[in-house]
């Protein structure tokens, strides 16, 4: 395995699992092996993204994590089902149902469960690249996601209370040894075009910013209603994502 990447927040409301699916998407058009795991166990969205019914994901991370499948029945190929011309994203998603979703906020996680999770895709399905969709915020089953990554995306808005946060949480990953890079989203127009924008705000986290992506209204009025770059390949925020899966896959 090339890499084990968290996509992480402060707050809700960044568009967090919309940068996952779409980098996901767009490192396995480069050829390679992705999977993604939604991690965000008490909000899962991402096979909404995928376009997946619930009823689809027979098994989920949360029958894994309780013992009632091994970790390959969780496993979804989307490969055909996105369409994709190469590579191949691999998906586990989480339950939606209230019982399991409380059940899981009431579990106290082993330290290892992540990377054992890690290690055994990469066993089973020789995969390239992990992404983790996590929780926002601070909490155990983030944390543990985090630790088990070589390196996080931190995702926040030009928003107060996301700058403050995503500050925090760049002393926490440093207090902890983590690489950590932010991507910029949904960035006003008008702040979009300030030249020294990334710069200013690497330097007042103390982290490197990886990409700024504008503010699109056809991205938010696209509503989740599948894979923006698959859908819309030309547009100016498909072109952003598949920017940062190249310098990703460069590292």
């Amino acid at each position: 395995m090339k890499l084990i990447l968290s996509v992480h927040s402060y707050r809700g409301g960044t568009g967090k699992s919309t940068l996952t699916a779409n980098l996901a998407v767009a490192l396995a058009m480069l050829g390679n092996r992705v999977a993604t795991i939604d991690l965000d166990l008490t909000s899962p969205g991402l096979h909404v993204i995928f376009e997946i019914n619930q009823s689809k994901l027979n098994r989920t991370l949360n029958d894994f994590m309780y013992g009632r499948c091994e970790l390959k029945d969780c496993v979804l190929d989307l490969k055909d089902h996105l369409g994709l011309p190469r590579g191949t994203i691999l998906f586990i998603g989480s339950s939606m149902k209230p019982e399991e979703i409380a059940q899981l906020m009431k579990k106290e996680y082993e330290e290892s469960i992540f990377k054992r999770i890690a290690f055994q895709l990469n066993r089973l399905f020789n995969i390239d690249y992990l992404i983790f969709d996590t929780h926002p915020g601070l909490v155990e089953d983030t944390l543990l996601a985090v630790l088990s990554s070589d390196l996080s995306f931190l995702v926040m808005r030009m928003d107060r209370q996301d700058i403050s946060g995503t500050f925090l949480l760049t002393k926490v990953l440093r207090k902890m040894n983590k690489v950590c890079y932010i991507l910029l989203n949904m960035v006003p127009p008008q702040l979009a075009n300030m030249p020294e924008l990334t710069e200013d705000v690497s330097k007042a986290l103390g982290v490197p910013v990886l990409a700024l992506i504008p503010f699109y209204n056809d991205v938010l009025s696209h509503r989740s209603k599948g894979v923006f770059v698959l859908k819309h390949p030309s547009h100016p925020f498909s072109n952003v994502i598949h920017s940062i899966a190249k310098t990703i896959s460069s590292w």
